[in-house]
């Protein structure tokens, strides 16, 4: 009997263990009805943010997660590859262009010149990705680039170094189809006077969208991801009351400049009584001395510590502005600001370089706020600065010169000096990279402008490698570049 309970013990035993050996395999054996796993990043659902009217979005982008620490980010190896130049020397180059006949002549100027570079619109001014992408970016593709993956081949073989230019905020697609993640004026959607619409950077939503496409680009092997339009609307300041728009995450933060500003201030003010208590005491005791034996030394003695409290009085600590205007002036800096320092966090897997195209007055300027640009902050968070410092973009008298863009080398030279002074704040600054001017603005007016042609392109890449820049990117909208440029000047 004894024997024949062991037996059973036994067998008990045996069968339990079968059993979860069975459940453990049956864990870890991939479900044939699921798509297998990849070494993608994972990006998961977000909310979408209460919209402002209630629109039926057609597009629900998809939050991206946090970017894994550089230990546990996948290894991602691009389709095509590419030595970075001695110095990049670009030229801009549309969907179109990229796409069409356009193309044979730009690269035939590339080979056969000293440029190196292309940078290539992936999403464009409209807010179009300019070839036609697979899943939910389908609807925004336009087929001006048929095939993006021939295109980088290409790029590849005349060893051209490509950067893939996202325009960032102005996207009047995405703000058609979603008004909720635009500016509203009244039930629509608000245009600039050039009927483009814009999209809200204090939507984080919108910053997915960017960098979703941004990545892409990175997929499709391009080096460098260059973000145009990283702004609020010009002019934006004087309607930010009048239009209707949501504030998403920043509608109760304190701006990142007030914190600044209460800390200092609090400190200066501390400082400031210490120092005024100090002189007191001083005064208090050179008066009693006076009082004992009133000679003139005493006298002066007197008149020195009064002096000093005077002078200290006229430097006491000023509060700083507080106001409802300054605050919304300081988180329009703040969300442009966070985006750009977002999307370089999120694409570092791809391990691309992460530019910013910018106003060129911005680095004349303690900031831009009306349109949210602050040159050292979005600098401390990019590889490169592209600012746009086209001679035609100045107001006459700028830097003392009084019609800009008949000056093309001095205009450049004075912008250097006030760059150089920028980046003297930063720790690590950024490469310079600024975009020049080879197109003709007669719209500036008879007198104000000039013919551009050879001279004119020549004339500011010699001003900036005067000022020890040696890249640069040129700029014409119909890519329609003047031949026989040096576009290395002579030592």
């Amino acid at each position: 009997m004894k024997k024949q309970g062991l037996i059973f013990i036994m067998l008990f035993l045996v069968l339990s263990l079968s059993a979860c050996l069975s459940s453990k395999v049956a864990l870890n054996t991939p479900n044939p009805s699921e798509p297998p796993s990849t070494s993608a990043p994972e990006i998961t659902p977000t909310p979408t943010p209460t919209p402002i009217s209630a629109p039926s979005p057609s597009y629900s982008p998809l939050a991206v997660s946090p970017t894994p620490a550089a230990s546990q980010a996948p290894a991602f190896d691009p389709p095509v590859h590419f030595d970075y130049p001695d110095a990049v020397r670009g030229i801009y180059v549309t969907g179109w262009s990229a796409g069409g006949g356009h193309m044979s002549k730009l690269l035939s100027l590339v080979d056969n010149t000293d440029l190196n570079a292309m940078v290539i619109d992936i999403k464009d001014d409209d807010g179009y990705i300019t070839f036609k992408p697979e899943g939910k970016f389908a609807e925004f593709g336009q087929p001006y680039i048929k095939d993006p993956q021939a295109l980088m081949k290409t790029l590849e073989q005349h060893k051209i170094y490509p950067i893939a230019r996202i325009v960032a905020f102005k996207d009047t697609v995405l703000a058609k189809k979603r008004p909720d993640l635009s500016y509203l004026d009244g039930n629509s959607v608000w245009r600039n006077g050039k009927g483009d619409g814009f999209i809200n950077p204090f939507l984080q939503e919108t910053w997915h969208y960017n960098v979703d496409v941004a990545k892409l680009a990175a997929e499709l092997g391009f080096k460098e991801i260059q973000f145009d339009y990283v702004r609020f609307p010009e002019g934006f300041e004087s309607r930010d009351k009048v239009l209707k728009y949501s504030l998403g995450d920043y509608k109760d933060k304190k701006p990142t400049k007030f914190v600044q500003e209460e800390k200092d201030y609090t400190e200066a003010s501390k400082k400031y009584q210490d120092d005024l208590t100090s002189l007191q005491i001083k005064l208090t005791d050179a008066t009693n001395t006076y009082n004992s034996a009133k000679t003139d030394e005493n006298k002066k003695a007197v008149d020195d510590v009064q002096k000093s409290m005077s002078d200290l009085k006229k430097h006491a600590p000023q509060a700083p502005d507080f106001s409802d205007k300054a605050r919304m002036t300081q988180l329009r800096v703040d969300a442009v600001s966070d985006f750009v320092a977002y999307a370089r966090e999120q694409l570092k897997p791809y391990k691309v370089k992460v530019s910013v195209d910018i106003f060129g007055y911005t680095a004349t300027l303690p900031e831009a706020p009306g349109i949210g640009q602050n040159f050292n902050r979005i600098s401390s968070s990019v590889d490169v600065i592209s600012s746009m410092i086209y001679p035609s973009h100045w107001s006459n008298g700028y830097f003392g010169i009084p019609k800009p863009d008949k000056d093309p080398y001095r205009l450049v030279t004075e912008y250097m000096k006030a760059e150089k002074e920028k980046f003297a704040q930063l720790q690590t600054p950024p490469l310079s990279r600024p975009w020049i001017q080879d197109f003709t603005a007669s719209w500036l007016g008879a007198g104000n402008y000039i013919k551009y042609g050879k001279s004119e392109v020549d004339a500011q890449i010699k001003a900036l490698k005067d000022a020890g820049v040696n890249e640069y990117i040129i700029w014409n909208a119909n890519n329609s570049y003047t031949e026989g440029v040096t576009y290395i000047p002579a030592e």
